[in-house]
């Protein structure tokens, strides 16, 4: 999955645990990544045909597809996994960065509507051209299956950092919560930290990955799906704190996508998660339930609360 990963698990059956959770990430890595040549992923975007037997696909790709779709739809397309193309195009996957012409991106932009990828009982049908990538949802699901794991080892302690999305099982050993920290776009020091037990906190921003194009602007590897581009808006991260990863993962990316005021008003139409919004005027704004269990910790200009109703 492209990143380091640590587990911290409490209790006799820990090193058992930690093996498992070990294989159980590497199965996933080997069904959904976009470069192993087997994995389901790999065969969908690089075969010629235009659809695949269900029965030949591990249950996880069903499953992420379904999910996807799920959040596509509930995020008006501010989630997206068949961006693969335009992604790659710009060079986030090869690392070869450049700004393709408009009217590259504007052709590439046909094949990216996940609605035209439809599965049945029997099977999965996508448009010719289409590629997908689970790289918004794949880390919080891999983190979901291993606390899953844990729990049926009789784990009731973990901390689970998978790169940058940390997932927790029950507090720590002594009963205190665990304390996580967001970190500052700004400086080396916190943006905030957050208490919290049995749930995941996981951030997206354009601050770590990014490339500066002949132009002199700046380009992060997080895209706008309507346009080609990468995101420009007011926000600088998005957290969201919550009790799935692969839905935490999901919606970091997208509210990231919709900006600030559409982000806050999501927010307020779902109320099952809550979040710390960083924007570029530096503010720190985040949702009232995080009240009792967050401390600022940076210097920001503002910070504000987001209250439900």
């Amino acid at each position: 999955m492209n990143t380091y990963m640590t587990i911290k698990s409490y209790g006799s059956r820990s090193p058992k645990a930690n093996k498992a959770v070990q294989d159980e990430v590497n199965r996933l890595e080997k069904i959904i990544s976009t470069t192993i040549t087997d994995s389901d992923v790999y065969i969908i975007n690089n075969c010629e045909k235009e659809s695949f037997e269900k029965k030949d696909l591990h249950p996880e790709t069903v499953y992420l597809l379904n999910a996807s779709k799920e959040y596509y739809g509930m995020t008006d397309k501010a989630f997206n996994p068949c961006l693969y193309p335009v992604i790659k195009e710009w060079g986030f996957t090869t690392g070869d960065y450049k700004v393709p012409s408009k009217n590259r991106i504007e052709e590439l932009l046909r094949n990216t509507d996940f609605n035209k990828i439809n599965m049945n009982d029997i099977q999965l049908q996508k448009q010719k051209g289409m590629q997908i990538d689970f790289g918004a949802v794949g880390k919080g699901y891999a983190g979901d299956r291993a606390t899953a794991i844990l729990k049926k080892y009789g784990i009731k302690s973990a901390l689970l950092d998978f790169g940058g999305n940390i997932q927790t099982l029950g507090a720590k050993p002594d009963g205190n919560l665990w304390t996580v920290a967001v970190k500052n776009p700004f400086d080396s020091r916190p943006a905030c930290s957050i208490k919290i037990k049995d749930k995941c906190v996981i951030t997206s921003g354009g601050y770590e990955r990014f490339f500066i194009g002949d132009d002199g602007k700046k380009y992060i590897h997080i895209f706008d799906g309507k346009t080609g581009y990468p995101v420009q808006n007011d926000l600088e991260s998005v957290t969201i704190i919550c009790n799935e990863g692969i839905y935490g993962d999901a919606l970091s990316t997208s509210l990231f996508v919709m900006g600030k005021d559409k982000a806050i008003d999501f927010y307020k139409n779902k109320l099952d998660f809550d979040f710390v919004l960083i924007t570029k005027d530096r503010s720190l704004i985040y949702s009232e339930g995080l009240a009792p269990v967050l401390t600022v910790i940076g210097q920001f200009d503002s910070v504000l609360t987001i209250q439900s109703k």
